[in-house]
């Protein structure tokens, strides 16, 4: 009778060489997951040094600001048809809009929203505050709840768990 014997190592090279290629795909799918949570970290810096260029946001921010701390009511912008109104309500909605494409790419996943809290944690909540009065307004005489929705969870999420003072 012939019998055959497998020597060891013949019978380890395909358990080795299985275990290569599952250790490989890993690393290939670690290094896809890695690279899209660089490029969104990527993303977001872009973004916010394209802004600091933007000189109609810069406008946009300061008006909203100004507005605030002088308590001029941004609801009444609804009203009024005039040129200096309508210029007004236009920096007023490109401020909010901008952080309304922003609260949207960061619940998409688009964003990175450690990275970005951590650059623009103030400005946010600063301009939600200047500004929440004016979207609660625009809401109700719109009907439409969903008005900047997503720039209102954004701050409200991020005044429930502020930064972490460093120290």
């Amino acid at each position: 009778m012939f019998t055959v014997t497998v020597g060891m190592a013949e019978f380890y090279i395909p358990v080795l060489q299985t275990i290569a290629f599952a250790a490989s795909a890993v690393a290939a799918l670690w290094l896809i997951w890695h690279n899209g949570q660089m490029a969104k970290r990527r993303a977001i810096v872009d973004l916010i040094i394209q802004q600091k260029f933007d000189e109609k946001l810069i406008e946009a921010t300061n008006y909203v600001y100004k507005a605030y701390e002088s308590q001029e009511q941004l609801g009444g912008l609804l009203d009024v048809k005039d040129d200096e109104s309508i210029d007004k309500l236009a920096k007023l909605l490109r401020a909010i809009n901008n952080l309304e494409f922003i609260a949207v790419g960061i619940r998409t996943g688009a964003f990175d929203e450690k990275v970005y809290k951590e650059l623009q944690y103030n400005n946010v909540l600063k301009l939600w505050r200047s500004t929440s009065g004016f979207v609660y307004e625009l809401r109700r005489r719109e009907q439409k709840n969903t008005l900047f929705q997503d720039f209102e969870r954004l701050a409200k999420r991020w005044e429930r768990c502020p930064i972490k003072e460093i120290g």
